[in-house]
Protein backbone atom coordinates (compact mmCIF):
# COMPACT_ATOMS: atom_id res chain seq x y z
CA UNK A 1 0.00 0.00 0.00
CA UNK A 2 2.94 2.16 0.74
CA UNK A 3 4.81 1.74 -2.60
CA UNK A 4 1.39 2.70 -4.33
CA UNK A 5 0.68 5.47 -2.45
CA UNK A 6 4.42 6.50 -3.13
CA UNK A 7 4.00 5.47 -6.55
CA UNK A 8 1.36 7.72 -7.27
CA UNK A 9 2.47 10.84 -5.61
CA UNK A 10 5.36 10.67 -8.30
CA UNK A 11 2.91 10.12 -11.26
CA UNK A 12 1.12 13.55 -10.07
CA UNK A 13 4.72 15.19 -9.66
CA UNK A 14 5.90 14.33 -12.88
CA UNK A 15 2.49 15.16 -14.79
CA UNK A 16 1.86 18.57 -13.01
CA UNK A 17 5.36 19.41 -13.53
CA UNK A 18 7.07 20.90 -17.03
CA UNK A 19 10.07 18.28 -17.91
CA UNK A 20 13.37 20.63 -17.48
CA UNK A 21 14.85 21.56 -20.76
CA UNK A 22 18.95 23.11 -20.68
CA UNK A 23 19.85 24.85 -24.36
CA UNK A 24 23.39 25.39 -24.70
CA UNK A 25 24.41 27.95 -27.33
CA UNK A 26 27.03 29.74 -28.55
CA UNK A 27 25.82 33.26 -30.44
CA UNK A 28 27.56 35.95 -32.53
CA UNK A 29 26.38 39.34 -34.11
CA UNK A 30 26.44 42.94 -33.30
CA UNK A 31 24.30 45.83 -31.58
CA UNK A 32 24.73 50.11 -31.09
CA UNK A 33 22.94 52.14 -29.27
CA UNK A 34 20.72 54.79 -30.73
CA UNK A 35 19.47 58.00 -29.04
CA UNK A 36 19.16 58.58 -25.61
CA UNK A 37 19.90 61.22 -22.89
CA UNK A 38 23.05 62.19 -21.19
CA UNK A 39 23.65 63.65 -18.19
CA UNK A 40 27.22 65.64 -17.06
CA UNK A 41 29.19 66.49 -14.58
CA UNK A 42 26.94 65.55 -11.93
CA UNK A 43 28.08 63.50 -9.05
CA UNK A 44 28.98 60.40 -8.20
CA UNK A 45 29.38 59.90 -12.20
CA UNK A 46 31.38 62.65 -14.59
CA UNK A 47 29.24 61.25 -17.32
CA UNK A 48 25.82 59.10 -17.72
CA UNK A 49 24.37 57.83 -20.71
CA UNK A 50 21.13 55.96 -21.00
CA UNK A 51 18.99 54.83 -24.37
CA UNK A 52 17.75 52.44 -26.71
CA UNK A 53 19.80 48.91 -27.54
CA UNK A 54 19.26 47.26 -30.80
CA UNK A 55 21.15 44.31 -33.16
CA UNK A 56 20.78 41.44 -34.47
CA UNK A 57 22.58 37.98 -33.29
CA UNK A 58 22.72 34.44 -34.79
CA UNK A 59 21.96 32.01 -32.54
CA UNK A 60 23.56 28.06 -32.85
CA UNK A 61 22.30 25.41 -30.02
CA UNK A 62 24.07 22.88 -29.21
CA UNK A 63 21.18 20.17 -30.24
CA UNK A 64 22.05 21.50 -34.07
CA UNK A 65 19.06 24.65 -34.62
CA UNK A 66 20.39 27.66 -36.02
CA UNK A 67 18.57 31.04 -36.46
CA UNK A 68 18.65 34.64 -36.06
CA UNK A 69 17.21 37.13 -33.76
CA UNK A 70 16.88 40.74 -33.31
CA UNK A 71 17.52 42.33 -30.28
CA UNK A 72 16.41 45.91 -28.72
CA UNK A 73 16.71 46.83 -24.86
CA UNK A 74 17.63 49.75 -22.44
CA UNK A 75 20.64 50.52 -21.61
CA UNK A 76 22.82 52.77 -19.47
CA UNK A 77 26.80 53.52 -19.44
CA UNK A 78 28.43 55.89 -17.34
CA UNK A 79 32.11 57.03 -16.26
CA UNK A 80 32.70 56.66 -12.82
CA UNK A 81 35.10 59.65 -10.98
CA UNK A 82 37.78 57.32 -10.84
CA UNK A 83 37.72 56.74 -14.70
CA UNK A 84 36.19 53.15 -14.58
CA UNK A 85 33.14 53.12 -17.14
CA UNK A 86 30.17 50.67 -15.82
CA UNK A 87 27.34 49.17 -18.49
CA UNK A 88 23.99 47.62 -17.31
CA UNK A 89 20.59 46.74 -18.84
CA UNK A 90 18.00 45.16 -20.11
CA UNK A 91 16.68 43.51 -23.00
CA UNK A 92 13.65 41.59 -25.08
CA UNK A 93 15.28 39.33 -27.32
CA UNK A 94 12.90 37.81 -30.52
CA UNK A 95 13.05 34.22 -30.33
CA UNK A 96 9.85 33.98 -32.03
CA UNK A 97 12.02 34.78 -35.15
CA UNK A 98 14.08 31.93 -34.67
CA UNK A 99 11.39 29.30 -33.99
CA UNK A 100 9.41 30.85 -36.86
CA UNK A 101 6.12 31.49 -34.00
CA UNK A 102 3.83 34.00 -34.49
CA UNK A 103 4.91 37.38 -33.61
CA UNK A 104 6.04 38.42 -29.99
CA UNK A 105 4.51 35.24 -28.93
CA UNK A 106 7.92 33.86 -27.85
CA UNK A 107 10.55 36.95 -25.94
CA UNK A 108 13.18 35.98 -23.75
CA UNK A 109 14.16 38.73 -21.73
CA UNK A 110 17.85 39.29 -20.38
CA UNK A 111 19.41 41.48 -17.45
CA UNK A 112 22.99 42.31 -17.77
CA UNK A 113 26.16 44.26 -17.17
CA UNK A 114 29.85 45.30 -17.79
CA UNK A 115 32.82 42.78 -16.31
CA UNK A 116 35.34 45.06 -18.42
CA UNK A 117 34.94 48.07 -20.25
CA UNK A 118 37.95 49.06 -21.79
CA UNK A 119 38.41 52.00 -23.92
CA UNK A 120 42.09 52.46 -26.35
CA UNK A 121 41.75 55.37 -28.99
CA UNK A 122 39.19 54.38 -31.44
CA UNK A 123 38.47 50.99 -30.21
CA UNK A 124 35.83 50.10 -27.24
CA UNK A 125 36.06 46.75 -25.72
CA UNK A 126 33.09 45.41 -23.60
CA UNK A 127 32.70 42.22 -21.26
CA UNK A 128 29.29 41.67 -20.53
CA UNK A 129 27.87 38.65 -18.58
CA UNK A 130 23.81 38.16 -18.53
CA UNK A 131 21.17 36.29 -16.80
CA UNK A 132 18.06 35.68 -18.07
CA UNK A 133 14.70 36.69 -16.41
CA UNK A 134 12.12 34.99 -18.34
CA UNK A 135 9.89 35.65 -21.36
CA UNK A 136 6.63 35.07 -22.78
CA UNK A 137 5.67 31.66 -24.87
CA UNK A 138 8.10 28.92 -24.79
CA UNK A 139 10.20 31.02 -22.96
CA UNK A 140 8.18 31.73 -20.15
CA UNK A 141 10.24 31.44 -16.42
CA UNK A 142 13.39 30.79 -18.81
CA UNK A 143 16.56 30.97 -16.53
CA UNK A 144 20.15 30.63 -16.97
CA UNK A 145 23.07 32.75 -18.66
CA UNK A 146 25.00 34.21 -21.30
CA UNK A 147 28.22 36.23 -21.68
CA UNK A 148 30.15 38.20 -24.46
CA UNK A 149 33.25 40.31 -25.30
CA UNK A 150 32.34 42.72 -28.12
CA UNK A 151 34.85 44.90 -30.04
CA UNK A 152 33.13 48.51 -31.04
CA UNK A 153 29.94 46.37 -31.19
CA UNK A 154 30.50 43.06 -32.73
CA UNK A 155 31.13 40.08 -30.98
CA UNK A 156 31.95 35.91 -32.08
CA UNK A 157 32.54 34.80 -28.69
CA UNK A 158 28.98 34.28 -27.09
CA UNK A 159 28.33 31.64 -24.83
CA UNK A 160 25.34 30.16 -22.13
CA UNK A 161 22.54 28.55 -21.44
CA UNK A 162 18.80 28.85 -21.64
CA UNK A 163 17.01 26.32 -18.92
CA UNK A 164 13.33 25.98 -19.73
CA UNK A 165 10.67 24.13 -17.62
CA UNK A 166 9.85 23.74 -13.82
CA UNK A 167 12.04 23.08 -11.04
CA UNK A 168 11.32 21.26 -8.02
CA UNK A 169 11.66 23.46 -4.71
CA UNK A 170 15.12 23.06 -3.53
CA UNK A 171 15.13 21.97 0.50
CA UNK A 172 17.49 23.46 2.90
CA UNK A 173 18.97 19.66 3.42
CA UNK A 174 19.77 19.62 -0.56
CA UNK A 175 22.15 22.92 0.02
CA UNK A 176 23.54 21.57 3.00
CA UNK A 177 24.76 18.69 1.11
CA UNK A 178 25.74 20.45 -1.72
CA UNK A 179 28.15 22.77 0.51
CA UNK A 180 29.80 19.62 2.69
CA UNK A 181 30.34 18.50 -0.68
CA UNK A 182 32.12 21.66 -1.69
CA UNK A 183 34.73 21.20 1.40
CA UNK A 184 35.22 17.62 0.51
CA UNK A 185 36.02 18.70 -2.94
CA UNK A 186 38.55 21.28 -1.74
CA UNK A 187 40.00 18.24 0.71
CA UNK A 188 40.43 15.85 -2.38
CA UNK A 189 43.78 17.35 -3.46
CA UNK A 190 42.27 17.58 -7.29
CA UNK A 191 41.78 20.79 -8.61
CA UNK A 192 39.50 19.56 -11.13
CA UNK A 193 36.93 18.12 -8.49
CA UNK A 194 37.20 21.23 -6.87
CA UNK A 195 36.29 23.22 -10.20
CA UNK A 196 33.65 20.59 -10.77
CA UNK A 197 31.69 22.18 -8.08
CA UNK A 198 31.11 25.76 -9.66
CA UNK A 199 28.55 26.88 -12.67
CA UNK A 200 30.40 27.82 -16.13
CA UNK A 201 29.85 31.03 -15.34
CA UNK A 202 30.13 31.77 -11.35
CA UNK A 203 31.68 34.67 -10.21
CA UNK A 204 34.26 33.80 -7.42
CA UNK A 205 36.38 36.48 -5.16
CA UNK A 206 38.32 33.88 -3.41
CA UNK A 207 39.99 35.36 -0.94
CA UNK A 208 38.34 38.64 -0.90
CA UNK A 209 39.71 41.17 -3.39
CA UNK A 210 41.51 38.50 -5.33
CA UNK A 211 41.34 38.79 -9.42
CA UNK A 212 38.11 37.29 -10.48
CA UNK A 213 38.73 33.96 -12.79
CA UNK A 214 37.32 34.07 -16.20
CA UNK A 215 36.46 30.65 -17.08
CA UNK A 216 36.92 27.28 -16.20
CA UNK A 217 40.58 26.67 -17.22
CA UNK A 218 41.33 29.66 -14.77
CA UNK A 219 39.55 28.28 -11.78
CA UNK A 220 41.44 24.84 -12.47
CA UNK A 221 44.44 26.79 -12.48
CA UNK A 222 44.02 28.91 -9.28
CA UNK A 223 43.09 25.07 -7.28
CA UNK A 224 46.35 23.76 -9.28
CA UNK A 225 48.38 26.52 -7.59
CA UNK A 226 46.83 26.32 -4.17
CA UNK A 227 46.71 22.94 -4.06
CA UNK A 228 50.64 22.46 -5.51
CA UNK A 229 52.33 24.38 -2.37
CA UNK A 230 51.22 21.48 -0.23
CA UNK A 231 51.64 17.95 0.34
CA UNK A 232 47.79 17.90 1.58
CA UNK A 233 45.47 21.00 2.15
CA UNK A 234 41.44 21.46 2.97
CA UNK A 235 39.05 23.33 4.58
CA UNK A 236 36.98 21.84 7.06
CA UNK A 237 33.55 23.52 8.20
CA UNK A 238 32.36 24.24 11.54
CA UNK A 239 29.49 25.81 11.04
CA UNK A 240 26.82 26.13 7.97
CA UNK A 241 23.54 28.27 8.08
CA UNK A 242 21.60 28.14 4.86
CA UNK A 243 19.33 31.01 3.54
CA UNK A 244 17.71 29.74 0.37
CA UNK A 245 20.32 29.05 -2.11
CA UNK A 246 23.14 30.54 -0.41
CA UNK A 247 25.16 29.27 2.14
CA UNK A 248 27.27 31.45 4.72
CA UNK A 249 29.89 28.96 6.16
CA UNK A 250 32.76 29.39 8.89
CA UNK A 251 35.57 26.89 8.42
CA UNK A 252 38.78 26.01 9.00
CA UNK A 253 42.03 25.55 6.97
CA UNK A 254 44.41 22.55 7.69
CA UNK A 255 47.31 21.64 5.60
CA UNK A 256 50.56 20.10 5.39
CA UNK A 257 53.82 21.97 3.83
CA UNK A 258 56.02 20.71 1.47
CA UNK A 259 58.78 20.69 4.80
CA UNK A 260 56.05 18.27 6.61
CA UNK A 261 54.96 21.23 8.80
CA UNK A 262 51.33 21.89 9.56
CA UNK A 263 49.65 24.95 8.17
CA UNK A 264 46.13 26.03 9.50
CA UNK A 265 44.06 29.22 8.50
CA UNK A 266 40.46 30.15 8.98
CA UNK A 267 37.80 32.31 6.96
CA UNK A 268 33.95 32.81 5.74
CA UNK A 269 32.77 31.46 2.91
CA UNK A 270 29.28 33.14 1.22
CA UNK A 271 27.95 30.70 -1.76
CA UNK A 272 25.40 30.87 -3.58
CA UNK A 273 24.18 27.89 -5.67
CA UNK A 274 21.80 27.42 -8.91
CA UNK A 275 18.95 24.97 -8.77
CA UNK A 276 20.91 21.86 -9.89
CA UNK A 277 23.45 22.20 -6.92
CA UNK A 278 26.33 24.35 -9.00
CA UNK A 279 27.71 27.41 -7.29
CA UNK A 280 27.16 30.58 -9.58
CA UNK A 281 28.54 33.48 -6.86
CA UNK A 282 31.28 32.63 -4.08
CA UNK A 283 33.27 34.95 -1.82
CA UNK A 284 35.67 33.94 0.51
CA UNK A 285 36.69 36.24 3.77
CA UNK A 286 40.42 34.68 5.04
CA UNK A 287 43.78 36.54 4.48
CA UNK A 288 46.63 33.94 3.88
CA UNK A 289 48.98 35.95 5.34
CA UNK A 290 47.16 35.16 8.59
CA UNK A 291 47.99 31.71 8.05
CA UNK A 292 49.86 30.04 10.95
CA UNK A 293 53.04 27.53 10.02
CA UNK A 294 53.90 25.67 13.22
Amino acid sequence: MKKDIILIATLLLFTTMKAQETLKFNVKGGYQFAEGYSITNNEPFLFAQAGQLTGSWHWEFENGKKGNTHINGATANRLLFNGNHELFGTMKINMFEFEGSAPETDLLFLSYRSEQFEVNGSQVTIKVSGTFTGGTGKYEGARGWLTVTSVNGFFEDGKGEVILGEVSEVTEQQVLDWTNAYFKATQSGDATTWANSFADNAVINDPYGSPAPSGREEIIEIGEQFMSAFTSAGLYPEYIYVNGLVATSKWMGKAVTKEGKEATFEGINVTTYNENGKIISHIGYWSPEKMVIK
